[in-house]
């Protein structure tokens, strides 16, 4: 470290035996460190929590707590998992070295010790304790701006609540991380209702740079009740901005008061409708923005929904959710939850799919942004 200066540095000993405390202290105290003297496990547990320990000197005989089981004790609590410890002891190190080390120890000295040796070590774990400190300092940075960008994108993509026309309609967004490329929204246009749900690729800050852009796309559209020609404005300059590898998928629909819908599928799952006795997928297949499959062309489908009926739309990240035998929810295992769940009000519909899903997956956790959009009629 080019700017290393060990009296920036604290290291606490800990040795019932005075003689050897002291023999320490005068060593590292020559060294320039600050030295900080304990002659117990529970004196030295008590200097920890009101002082800042660089690195801790530990013996392993001593009487009440021995330096293992006190070491241990330390890994157990977050703020100590990464301070150094070096045992410095007259326990033999063929027998002492593997004990300490399985219970959370960095090194082993035995006694007599070499003073180059260990001013050495001392050093390197500092090195590494720096690096740490930096790294959880950047974490703790970059945790905040994620939380500062999740209130942005909960502004740009609130969870909508609409009532129109006598139809409900919700949609519901949960990211992997704290944001993420999921996108949902609801609003009315020209006397016509318009619902998005759309996936962009990847994870955390990218994909929700990518979703944000999506949506100023969405909302520059020229205003019509013509899907055609929104799905080709987006397309146009989508395709001119997305990053290189990128790619959105997504369902656009447009519905009138009477149940005549308008809707486009562009790579993705195919939306689930309830039709008061069964569920149907709803077909269509029309290419992503910026696809592989340059022969595919848009098509645009129509269907006319009943009163009683129910149509969730959801990007993969709930189908694609794995189990502890790594299978996944599929379309199938969510049209099942779906089907419990059509008679149970919106709020609490969301949530229990949610509960399915997180059931389903045990002690394997969701690895993709999760986004839904209901419609009751």
């Amino acid at each position: 470290m080019a700017d290393y200066k060990p009296k920036q540095y604290s290291i606490l000993i800990i040795d019932d035996a005075k003689e050897n405390v002291e023999i320490l202290a005068k060593l590292l105290i020559s060294e320039k460190y600050n030295v900080i003297k304990s002659y117990s496990a529970e004196q030295g547990r008590n200097i920890l929590l009101t002082e800042k320990v660089d690195t801790i000197l530990l013996d392993v005989n001593m009487p009440v707590q021995d330096g293992y089981s006190f070491c241990k004790e330390l890994r157990e609590i977050e703020r100590f998992k990464l301070v150094p410890i070096l045992f410095i002891t007259a326990v033999d190190r063929e027998i002492g070295f593997q004990e300490a080390i399985a219970n959370g120890g960095d090194d082993f000295i035995s006694k007599p010790f070499h003073k180059k040796e260990l001013i050495a070590k001392i050093k390197a774990f500092l090195r590494i304790k720096v690096l740490q400190d930096e790294l959880l300092l950047e974490k703790s940075k970059y945790e905040k701006e994620l939380l500062a960008a999740r209130k942005v994108q909960e502004q740009l993509i609130p969870e909508k609540k609409v009532n129109w026309k006598g139809i409900d309609t919700y949609s519901y967004l949960q990211p992997m991380f704290q944001i993420g490329g999921d996108f949902v929204d609801i609003w009315e246009e020209e006397d016509k209702l318009h619902l998005v749900i759309a996936d962009c690729s990847g994870h955390g800050p990218s994909a929700a740079l990518v979703a944000v852009m999506f949506k100023m796309q969405l909302m520059n559209c020229p205003k019509s009740n013509n899907l055609a020609t929104k799905i080709e404005y987006l397309r146009k300059n989508l395709k001119g901005i997305l990053p290189e590898d990128y790619f959105i998928t997504f369902v656009y629909i447009i519905l009138d008061a009477n149940g005549e819908m308008e809707y486009i599928k562009c790579g993705h799952p195919e939306p689930l409708l309830f039709d008061g006795s069964q569920i149907i997928p709803l077909p269509g297949l029309s290419p992503m923005i910026v696809d592989l499959d340059l022969k595919l062309k848009d098509s645009i489908c129509h269907y006319k929904i009943n009163k009683g009926s129910s149509l969730l739309l959801y990007t993969d990240g709930l189908i694609e959710a794995t189990n502890s035998s790594y299978q996944m929810l599929g379309e199938n295992g969510l049209t099942e939850i779906f089907l419990n769940n059509v008679n149970v009000d919106v709020n609490h519909m969301f949530q229990n799919i949610i509960k399915g899903v997180l059931k389903y997956c045990g002690s394997n956790s969701p690895e993709d942004d999760m986004a839904m959009i209901c419609i009751k009629f």
